[in-house]
C-alpha cells in the first residue's frame, strides 16, 4: 500500500475544486474528465484557506491551515494525483460529453469543422466532419493522433484507482494505491 495523498474531511463535495499553483497540469487533466476546476498561478494561500469548494494542494502548511475540504497530495508523480482525484470525487476518468475546455474550463460544443476553416489544419478539417470548440475561449478541438496518449494516461489511472482505496485514520482519510 502507497499512500498518494490526504483528503479532510473523508467526504468531498464534486462541486468547484481550486486547484493551487503547483498543479496547472492537474487542473487541465480535471478539466477533461468534466471536473469543474479553478486555476491560477497567482491564488495565494491566504486566498485557498478561505474559498468554499475543495482546495487541492502539495503544500502541507496550506493543509494544516485550511478547515474546509482540502486534499494535500503527497508524491511527485502526476499519474498518482489524477488518480487521487478520481477516487475522492468518484468520478470517471474518461473522456466525454461532460469534458470541459482543458485550457480555461469552459463548455465544449460540437460544432461543423467548416467554420474552423483557417484555424486549424486543412487536413483536420477534411478528416472530422465536426469538431469541439470552447464557448469560453474559442479554441477547437479533435480525436488526433495524441488522443490515444490521452487514452492511455486514462487507462493506467482507472487502473490505479480500481486497486487503490481511501481509508479513515483519525479526523482525515488516507487516499492509496
Amino acid at each position: 500500500m502507497r499512500v498518494i495523498g490526504l483528503v479532510k474531511p473523508c467526504r468531498v463535495s464534486a462541486g468547484v475544486v481550486y486547484v493551487d499553483s503547483m498543479l496547472g497540469w492537474l487542473s487541465r487533466w480535471l478539466r477533461m474528465i468534466g471536473v469543474k476546476a479553478v486555476y491560477s498561478g497567482s491564488f495565494s494561500d491566504e486566498e485557498l484557506a478561505t474559498v468554499d469548494g475543495l482546495v487541492v494542494t502539495r503544500d502541507r502548511g496550506l493543509y494544516s491551515r485550511r478547515t474546509g475540504d482540502t486534499l494535500l497530495l503527497l508524491t511527485d508523480n502526476h499519474l498518482h494525483w489524477l488518480t487521487a482525484m478520481v477516487m475522492v470525487l468518484n468520478v470517471k476518468p474518461t473522456i466525454g460529453d461532460n469534458s470541459l475546455c482543458p485550457i480555461c474550463g469552459g463548455r465544449l460544443i460540437k460544432v461543423n469543422s467548416m467554420e474552423a476553416v483557417g484555424k486549424v489544419p486543412m487536413n483536420v478539417v477534411r478528416r472530422n466532419p465536426t469538431l469541439l470548440k470552447c464557448e469560453s475561449c474559442g479554441r477547437y478541438y479533435w480525436v488526433g493522433s495524441h488522443h490515444r496518449g490521452i487514452e492511455r494516461t486514462l487507462n493506467i489511472v482507472k487502473e490505479l484507482a480500481s486497486n487503490g482505496g481511501i481509508e479513515q485514520s483519525g479526523p482525515e482519510c488516507l487516499i492509496y494505491i
